[in-house]
């Protein structure tokens, strides 16, 4: 079987028996990787429906420690994965890993969404991470040339430069290729600080008492003075959305997550998870949300 499915790489049925042929001699890791190779290449489309069920339990069968949430994550993120939803597929993964740590296969695949989305940080990060879990995996030749690859086709942005491009809102996001978390702090920057330069308060002094409910009369006004009762306040603000703006794109940079876009801040509050603002893109929509709360 294996001399088979070297003279042909492009069969998803030859790499589907080899794989039945490794789990039945025991060989766990190899057929995890020939039911993988026979899913990647259209088995499911041939009618061999079985090969997915029989990958997760083979995978389940590695990992004995992985609580019920984590699988659950896991699987739903090989669904995601298969119906090209790759930030859904990335939240999914991460959610698994983070839920089982030992669990090299979720950083893994994680990994391998974040390569496929362009994020060369965050795939270097998660599949430097996988090595370090299974360093004598049967592809860890393969994940350190990737990793090489990732390295060399560009430099990673400094997380020094990036925070020192912070100090003007948005920049930091920016330097670090991430457009879309660039425009939401320079926005929220921005909005906040011209609301305090908009929002005025004129006080009027009147020879008089003006009309029960009414303006002061033209001719009997005296003086006028305008000042901005809010400026104060929302010039601190703008500059808070600015420094945790900074913040979080060197913590980005520092982990190895630059270059994807989506949550400023994620707070975990018991179960519940807090995220926001984020803003994603799809196709040609941009989605805003302020806040959002998922258990």
């Amino acid at each position: 079987m294996a001399r088979a499915t070297d003279l042909d790489p492009l069969s998803a049925n030859l790499a589907y028996l080899y794989a039945r042929s490794l789990a039945d001699l025991g060989e766990t890791s190899p057929a995890i990787i020939q039911f993988c190779r026979s899913l990647a290449l259209g088995s499911e489309d041939l009618g061999i429906e079985d090969a997915r069920p029989r990958l997760e339990a083979l995978v389940l069968s590695e990992q004995p420690q992985v609580p019920d949430e984590a699988i659950a994550a896991f699987r739903n993120g090989l669904t995601q994965a298969d119906l090209e939803n790759l930030d859904e597929a990335t939240q999914a993964f991460g959610l698994a890993f983070q839920l089982a740590p030992i669990w090299a296969d979720a950083v893994h695949n994680r990994g391998v969404i974040l390569d496929r989305q362009g994020n060369v940080g965050g795939a270097v990060a998660d599949f430097q991470q996988y090595l370090s879990l299974r360093p004598e995996g049967e592809d860890a030749i393969a994940v350190s040339q990737r990793i090489g690859q990732l390295q060399s086709s560009g430099s990673l942005p400094s997380p020094g430069a990036t925070l020192a491009a912070g100090i003007i809102p948005g920049m930091g996001q920016f330097y670090s290729g991430r457009a879309l978390g660039g425009f939401t702090v320079l926005a929220l920057a921005g909005g906040v600080a011209a609301a305090g330069f908009l929002i005025e308060q004129v006080e009027t002094k009147c020879v008089g008492t003006p009309p029960q409910g009414g303006e002061c009369p033209t001719n009997r006004i005296i003086s006028e003075e305008t000042t901005k009762p809010y400026l104060t306040q929302s010039l601190i603000a703008a500059g808070v959305v600015t420094v945790i703006g900074a913040v979080e794109a060197f913590i980005k940079v520092r982990r190895g997550d630059s270059g994807a876009d989506g949550d400023l801040i994620a707070i975990n509050v018991g179960k519940a998870r807090v995220v926001g603002p984020s803003v994603y893109a799809e196709g040609p929509r941009l989605n805003l949300s302020l806040f959002r709360v998922t258990f």
